[in-house]
């Protein structure tokens, strides 16, 4: 070999050493900033969309009995402190803006590693998300893809989604303005914000009262809109993790009056039925009545406190009556004595005259 040739291949060597160098120095970077600064306990602390969402890594571990995941219209209808004061219940609502059910299906693997829960709360809402309520879209249940897990399959949105659950700062980047704040000497003020408290396990409390009056999407029909084929694969995967992890699912829907319809209950109902799951949906239980006029926030879509407050009793009744040969009251264990104190906090924050 001549002395040009041996060059060449010492510079390509050397060019080689120093990508690979470099990539593995931002990876380094990256997981240490994930770790750190955009870690997601520190997301837990500063206003940002996921902040409830990953209250439940300050929970301890293997004390939350009930874990929920959905969308916003769980994070505004859950309230796991009343859950606790009226059975016993220890639960988080692991729930953001707009979530999916890859996301879900990736924050309940992460949960897993420090939970170990009796109950899993999904609710049916996020199985629709991005899709604008259309009864043109609307078809036959017979045309529902079947058998979609014989084969592999990632799509882009949970690869984008398991991306940012491994690397926070992609998904906290937004906290680079935090600290950009805290090094000009500005406090972000957030009158509702305990410093280093779960107090809330991942409700977001809103007592605005909007009256608002009901609409023709709950009206029967026997038409199927069909589950997105994203959703079918990965609330198979969570089906699936329950059952060998011996997790009792439950999908709910909370009431709605802007996303939700008899059309789309049909296809959460045979998915529910097929797989032997129980299903309860607020928009159509006889022995559950909404108030229009108080049980809101804004057009129909979220409920307020008031709202919120009969969803979960009527959950927790329901759990008691169906299931409490596999949960039970731990009011009168002494080690889940901070759940009281997590109570009082949350009536004395939110400035509650009736709990």
């Amino acid at each position: 070999m001549d002395e040009k040739r041996k060059k060449e291949i010492k510079k390509f060597i050397i060019s080689g050493v120093k990508v690979i160098s470099f990539i593995l120095v931002f990876v380094i970077l990256i997981e240490v900033l994930s770790v750190t600064v955009f870690s997601k306990s520190k997301a837990t602390t500063y206003k940002n969309k996921f902040k409830n969402a990953y209250n439940f890594v300050n929970e301890a571990d293997n004390t939350i009995d009930i874990i929920g995941l959905g969308n916003s219209d769980l994070y505004s209808a859950l309230v796991p402190v009343r859950l606790w004061d009226k059975k016993g219940y220890t639960s988080t609502v692991v729930a953001s803006p707009h979530q999916t059910t890859s996301m879900c299906y990736a924050m309940l693997n992460e949960i897993l590693k420090k939970q170990s829960p009796k109950f899993v709360i999904l609710e049916a809402d996020m199985f629709y998300e991005g899709i604008k309520l259309n009864s043109e879209k609307i078809n036959s249940a017979s045309n529902k893809i079947k058998n979609l897990n014989f084969f592999p399959y990632i799509s882009n949105q949970y690869l984008t989604e398991a991306i940012e659950n491994q690397f926070p700062v992609f998904l906290l980047h937004d906290r680079w303005k935090k600290i950009a704040m805290g090094f000009l000497g500005k406090k972000e003020e957030n009158k509702n914000d305990v410093k280093n408290s779960n107090f809330d396990h991942g409700y977001v409390f809103h007592k605005n009262i909007k009256k608002v009056f009901p609409n023709s999407n709950m009206d029967y029909t026997d038409a199927v809109e069909e589950l997105p084929q994203d959703t079918v694969i990965y609330l198979s995967k969570i089906t699936t993790l329950c059952k060998n992890n011996n997790i009792q699912l439950m999908i709910i829907n909370v009431p709605t009056l802007t996303s939700w319809s008899c059309a789309r209950h049909n296809a959460v109902k045979e998915y529910a039925d097929n797989n032997n799951i129980p299903y309860l949906d607020f928009n159509m239980l006889e022995d559950y009545k909404i108030n229009y006029k108080r049980d809101f926030r804004d057009n129909g879509n979220h409920m307020n406190y008031y709202g919120a407050k009969k969803i979960t009793n009527y959950i927790g009744n329901y759990i008691k009556e169906n299931y409490s040969d596999i949960i039970e009251d731990k009011r009168e264990n002494p080690d889940y004595s901070s759940w009281n104190d997590d109570k009082k906090t949350f009536i004395s924050i939110y400035k509650i005259k009736k709990f």
